[in-house]
């Protein structure tokens, strides 16, 4: 809502006085002020502003939020006691969007992972029983960048790139919504680091594809450092090439390859300048219950993300009561 000017402002508070002096039940006069103000408040509310976000107190990168360990809980947790009930609060919503029109916050994504996501969303085995797309269980921001979930983006991408996926958006943009979310992963986790990367972009080509193909068709999916993808045995992952290029026989694997590889290169395979890598990237994990507990941070304005801060806020009533006494011309 757009702020009221000041003669606006003094019309609603004489209004509100008004309609209190037209109540039949008597109140007291710091009864009568406190509708005043409350009445007000709600007229006045916005949500979080991102070009207040200060980069000192919310830093980009998750090791420098680790910095300020003994600070998080005051920033994720003040934006209540700050005297603004609304200046922190962030709209966020259950929604979904094409995959094509997503883009990643890291540039870093196993390859490996993302084929057995693939594979697996050609044969509707968990986490993709519908097939591609589905909730990627993270937050995705007003300029469509997503948080978390890659791995299960670029595979729906790979398989069908007009599939959707669905998250948490919230009205915030990528950059600002990091920073958020590096302080509530100190909080919420205790992290000092993120997780570690494991090959760039350049790897999602029908090249690159067709090697971890012919690898899984040989001896299993697999994740390095995972082990064996459960369900996806050598004969299952030729199977699902059979099943998703239209080929059978030798010339299978090659054809899938093409086809995932052609999908993948719809999508948007860059990070903007400035993102941190992902060891700085925030962890928030929706399995651990972390994406609930962000989620209710950022919409209930406990994040203390815009000024008044916590640690400023005005102790005396006082000085807000002759406030709106002025404002209200209720002093003569």
């Amino acid at each position: 809502m757009a702020k009221l000017n000041a003669k606006a402002l003094r019309k609603l508070v004489l209004e509100t006085v008004e309609e209190i002096k037209n109540e039949k039940k008597s109140t007291s006069r710091k009864q009568e002020l406190k509708a005043i103000i409350e009445t007000a408040k709600k007229a006045l509310a916005e949500d979080a502003t991102p070009s207040g976000v200060d980069s000192d107190r919310f830093p980009l990168e998750l090791s420098a939020a680790a910095g300020k360990a003994a600070e998080a809980e005051k920033l994720v947790t003040g934006g209540d006691e700050d005297g603004e009930e609304s200046d922190d609060t962030v709209a966020a919503a259950p929604g979904s969007m094409s995959v094509k029109d997503l883009k990643p916050s890291q540039s870093s994504m196993n390859i490996h992972k993302a084929v057995c996501f693939a594979l697996a969303a050609i044969k509707k085995m968990p986490p993709f029983t519908s097939g591609p797309g589905g909730d990627l269980g993270a937050i995705i921001t007003n300029d469509n960048h997503i948080m978390d979930g890659h791995h299960r983006w670029i595979a729906s991408g790979m398989v069908d790139p007009s599939s959707s996926v669905g998250g948490y958006v919230v009205e915030f943009p990528a950059k600002k919504m990091i920073a958020a979310l590096n302080m509530i992963t100190v909080h919420l986790t205790g992290r000092t680091t993120g997780k570690e990367g494991s090959g760039g972009f350049d790897q999602f080509n029908e090249a690159g594809i067709l090697a971890v193909l012919q690898d899984f068709a040989a001896n299993g999916a697999s994740v390095p450092g995972k082990g064996p993808w459960a369900g996806l045995e050598g004969p299952v992952v030729v199977e699902a090439c059979e099943e998703f290029s239209g080929v059978t026989g030798e010339g299978a694997l090659a054809a899938a390859a093409k086809k995932l590889g052609d999908n993948v290169s719809e999508l948007t395979l860059s990070v903007p300048a400035g993102f941190p890598a992902r060891p700085d990237m925030p962890v928030i994990s929706k399995g651990a219950g972390h994406l609930d507990q962000a989620i209710e941070l950022l919409r209930s304005g406990q994040v203390d993300l815009n000024e008044p801060y916590a640690e400023s806020k005005v102790k005396s009533t006082n000085v807000i009561l002759e406030r709106w006494h002025s404002l209200a011309g209720l002093l003569k």
